[in-house]
């Protein structure tokens, strides 16, 4: 089962898919300016999907809640630069699924020491978990053909969970100020290639995936700007959203800035 958890974090990063997925990226700082980072994907309408193609029909439902830390594979990677283990050696990933209910949900939680890192850690843990080669690992005979398939798409997809965390996008954080900007170099989509093309084209019939950012502060916040912003009531927390046709058609969409 664990090895199939691995394989549906992956199917994220396939083109049939991924106009099913939801991602919200959180922020949580504390107030000595370290925190976590997390990514969550919400995978549920892929197992809609898979059933009506008819996938899993004459077999039990899958029903399991599983966290894989990244201690073991950081300390123990030879492919890691110990810049990289540091940053990625305290997160990990938790998978439910939930094939009855429909449920399949997928959450990266990655601790860093200071705000200041931020920018290096979510521009580049997806590339250290690529690295470190977690499916060879758990499938070191790599008799499963559908990790073969995935596992080499992981770090050049990114994309495809954040759009904005592309390098069209300069994302800044320092205590006090938290920023997502377009780059002066970058003027057309996110992504303009033919991979963010094919997922315009399918999310036509299929339905836009969407994007949120959220960020949970020590301090009230003092000013802010960006799409669909949703401020708490103690003025701590604040959420922007916006989806994929958005993003294409106005890259600005993922553009933000919050002080406290």
């Amino acid at each position: 089962m664990l090895k199939k958890c691995i394989f549906c974090a992956a199917l994220c990063t396939l083109f049939f898919f991924t106009s099913c997925l939801d991602t919200e990226e959180k922020i949580v700082l504390h107030k000595n300016n370290s925190g976590t980072y997390t990514v969550s994907i919400d995978m549920s309408k892929v197992l809609v999907m898979m059933e009506q193609f008819g996938q899993g029909a004459n077999k039990e439902p899958d029903k399991k809640d599983s966290t894989i830390y990244f201690k073991h594979y950081a300390d123990t990677s030879t492919a890691l630069t110990a810049t990289e283990k540091e940053l990625i050696r305290d997160g990990s990933l938790h998978m439910l699924v939930d094939e009855e209910a429909k449920v399949l949900k997928v959450v990266f939680s990655l601790p860093f020491s200071n705000v200041n890192r931020l920018p290096e850690l979510r521009s580049g843990y997806m590339a250290i978990l690529d690295k470190m080669e977690l499916s060879k690992k758990i499938d070191p005979n790599g008799k499963d053909p559908s990790q073969q398939a995935v596992k080499s798409d992981i770090a050049s997809n990114q994309s495809f969970l954040s759009p904005s965390s592309s390098d069209a996008y300069i994302f800044a954080a320092a205590p006090g100020k938290i920023s997502n900007r377009l780059s002066p170099e970058k003027t057309g989509t996110p992504e303009g290639d033919s991979t963010m093309q094919m997922l315009q084209q399918m999310s036509a019939f299929m339905g836009a995936p969407s994007y949120t950012i959220t960020l949970v502060l020590p301090k009230k916040i003092k000013k802010y700007n960006g799409t669909n912003p949703v401020l708490s009531k103690n003025k701590k927390t604040i959420s922007f959203s916006s989806t994929l046709n958005e993003l294409l058609s106005a890259p600005s969409a993922a553009e933000f800035n919050v002080e406290y």
